[in-house]
């Protein structure tokens, strides 16, 4: 399962595309993560959906029964319901034995069963059908009784030359589901042609894994009800539904809700939060059935065409219109997007807000405690594609849009508190700079990368404009450990590094990972020389840019060698 390249190559990756990656700080997941256990009600309806009693199932590990009666007649219903099921059981074997005497005529194994009912259960002997066999009866059923021969342990076994005291797995293996704190990990939101899941992995560099490679592997995956389109990693200390978590992930899909979940948690089969959406009993149409699907969703990721493995026939087309029919407002909740989730923003210094732009048109600004809306904002003409908080001032959000539009909007008087940027193109990404947070950063779908700066007032000229890709510059990330750095992708397969310290913009490095198109491109926020990236063939890869002979060389290889985490103690 662990791979010592770089990139993890999937075996469908004709059919798999990732969207959006995000990365989570080291030394924030649990070393351990725990395993989600399944709800009593989900239980229930599951027993009862596989034929038992109705209202009793069985725990595993446990000897209760629990029945879903009123308290005064609770032994008199199970006892009726047992005599029904014995009852029921019983018919059932007597059909079964029923055509005994022409059973015993063709087959001869057949008449060992005996005439009658009681002589073929007790063939079949049910009474013990429970009780576990042994190691050896289980060994000789597998492998043939009387011939073939096993050992308890090496030393017995005349085959085995070499004795070992014994085999040491854990030593030489340690727990695949250990997160050391020294673990960079990347989350991956992936879609194959039928299903749709979160991929979390875990990144050991070279200098920290005992060997001369990378590592990169999937720990675990959550899966997604839908196509998903943005991913943004929070940090919540306070309790969501009872619970205390504060490693999670907002994910936003094809649907319009927002869900939130706890990293720390494995094979959990719901969120924690969901902000908005459809009500529950819309959620089960099916993945793909938004409204903003298809050629929506390929124009988003930076496409200009449909993806032919997402072509569907005539009949598909024609279940997918009724779903969508199906799915109509009336079915959402009345606080809720209406569309898409094309993008997510978390304040770091307000933890409990969230904004989401979506392809309603709208920006939602979110209470994540009290799980609300507390602001829609309308400034956009058409789907809103971006969206950020200020690093530095937590009420002021930049978004981007396909109505080639970029705006500032303070979250305390966003009427009046607002600027707006044209540029030449859908807007694919929006940032701030880092070194200069009150001026940003724009690519959009013709390749080209601008800035803006606030201070100079609404509609000013850019402080510089670069064609930076011949096709569309999806994705924009800054180095944190080197702020003057920036790294642009692109769907025609490269990424660019950029000097922006000066006033024009100087391309130091570029590489192509060989994944196919790409449509994400981050910094890791704890060791800022390392960029995760992703795109049309499902694979996820890393990039090093300190083995770039002009950046480990240069000014800026001195600011990231501070966050070598080789040279640093342990």
């Amino acid at each position: 399962r662990r791979t010592s390249s770089v990139g993890n190559k999937s075996a469908a990756q004709k059919e798999t595309m990732i969207t959006s990656i995000a990365w989570v700080p080291v030394g924030v997941p649990t070393e351990n993560p725990r395993r989600a256990e399944v709800p009593d009600e989900d239980l229930d309806t599951a027993f009862m959906l596989a034929g038992g009693l109705e209202g009793e199932s069985d725990r595993s590990g446990s000897d209760e029964r629990v029945v879903s009666c009123s308290e005064g007649n609770d032994d008199a219903k199970l006892s009726d319901e047992r005599r029904t099921f014995n009852t029921s059981a019983t018919e059932k074997a007597r059909k079964l034995t029923g055509n005994y005497s022409r059973l015993r005529d063709l087959s001869p194994p057949a008449r060992t069963l005996g005439a009658g009912l009681d002589e073929a259960m007790a063939a079949l002997n049910m009474e013990k059908y429970d009780v576990e066999d042994d190691a050896h009866t289980r060994a000789a059923r597998l492998f043939g009784a009387g011939r073939t021969t096993f050992y308890a342990n090496n030393d017995d076994d005349p085959y085995i030359t070499i004795k070992d005291d014994e085999d040491v797995f854990e030593e030489d293996y340690p727990d695949d589901f250990t997160i050391r704190h020294t673990d960079l990990v990347l989350l991956a939101a992936r879609t194959d042609v039928d299903v749709s899941h979160l991929e979390v992995y875990v990144y050991e560099e070279a200098v920290l894994n005992g060997t001369e490679d990378c590592n990169l592997y999937c720990h675990h995956d959550l899966l997604l009800p839908a196509f998903p389109l943005s991913v943004a990693w929070l940090a919540h200390p306070h309790s969501l539904q009872e619970e205390q978590t504060a490693n999670c992930v907002a994910i936003g899909t094809m649907y319009p809700g927002i869900e939130i979940w706890n990293l720390d948690l494995i094979d959990a089969v719901e969120p924690v939060v969901t902000l908005g959406g459809f009500e529950r009993r819309a959620a089960t149409t099916g993945p793909k059935d938004s409204k903003f699907h298809n050629e929506e969703s390929d124009r988003a990721l930076g496409g200009s065409a449909p993806d032919p493995v997402w072509t569907s026939t005539s009949k598909q087309k024609k279940r997918k219109q009724k779903q969508r029919k199906q799915l109509n407002n009336s079915e959402l909740q009345k606080d809720s997007h209406t569309d898409a989730i094309l993008g997510i923003s978390w304040n770091s210094q307000h933890c409990n807000v969230l904004a989401s732009a979506s392809a309603d048109h709208t920006v939602r600004i979110w209470d994540l405690m009290t799980q609300s809306t507390q602001q829609i904002l309308t400034h956009h003409s058409d789907k809103v594609q971006a969206v950020e908080w200020n690093p530095t001032e937590p009420s002021v959000l930049l978004t981007g849009g396909f109505d080639k539009n970029v705006a500032l909007i303070d979250a305390r008087d966003s009427r009046n508190a607002s600027m707006k940027w044209k540029v030449g193109a859908d807007v694919e990404c929006a940032i701030w700079n880092l070194d200069s947070p009150t001026q940003v950063i724009v690519s959009d779908e013709n390749g080209s990368v601008t800035c803006f700066d606030s201070r100079k007032g609404e509609c000013s000229n850019p402080i510089f404009e670069l064609s930076a890709h011949k096709k569309a510059a999806t994705c924009l990330s800054i180095s944190p450990g080197a702020p003057s750095l920036l790294v642009s992708a692109s769907t025609d397969k490269t990424l660019k590094l950029w000097d922006i310290s000066i006033g024009e913009p100087k391309l130091i490095a570029q590489k192509n990972p060989e994944i196919g198109a790409l449509f994400t491109a981050v910094f890791s926020p704890s060791v800022p020389y390392l960029i995760g990236c992703a795109g049309a063939k499902g694979e996820v890869a890393v990039w090093d840019i300190m083995s770039e002979k002009a950046v480990a060389d240069g000014c800026h290889g001195v600011l990231l060698e501070r966050y070598n985490r080789a040279a640093m103690p342990r």
